[in-house]
């Protein structure tokens, strides 16, 4: 399996591509500002002009988009690329989200389900990697997900 499908298959939730600022901080040092680049309940993917080391624990705040509502959250750094790679991947990290409980849960996971009323964003998705995606949800998203696929199928 290739790397990017095999990390594709662990994630537990719809991944989506987002642009805003997060403030992040961790280890004592003065608070970071990032780019977040997508997301899913599961976690971000941030790019920072410094590098943050793997297992950091971080302290996370932003604005969702759409919604205006701050999200504060624990994360941890899981992965990270450190320099622009020949796969075209962005440098940055990837952090997991440490307990993300209500009400940023759902928050967060209304506005990923709301990308899938975007055709641009199914399109430059495809369909089976959003299937694939989608399989991982837990029931009553992955219901409510395929709900507003069929309805978009139906409209055509």
């Amino acid at each position: 399996m290739y790397p990017r499908a095999k990390a594709r298959s662990k994630r537990t939730g719809l991944r989506i591509p987002v642009d805003f600022q997060v403030r992040c901080e961790y280890g004592g040092k003065p608070t970071v500002m990032a780019k977040a680049v997508n997301m899913s309940t599961g976690g971000i993917f941030i790019t920072t002009s410094e590098p943050i080391e793997l297992q950091a624990r971080l302290g996370l705040e932003f604005l969702m988009p759409a919604t205006m509502n701050s999200i504060q959250v624990q994360g941890e750094s899981v992965w990270s690329c450190p320099s622009v790679s020949q796969e075209k991947q962005l440098q940055g990290t990837g952090i997991k989200f440490v307990n993300l409980k209500e009400p940023y849960l759902s928050l967060i996971q209304d506005y990923a389900l709301s990308k899938l009323y975007d055709d641009e964003f199914v399109e430059d998705e495809g369909i089976v990697q959003l299937l694939s995606d989608i399989r991982n949800l837990p029931p009553q998203w992955r219901l409510k997900a395929y709900n507003i696929l069929i309805k978009k199928g139906s409209k055509r």
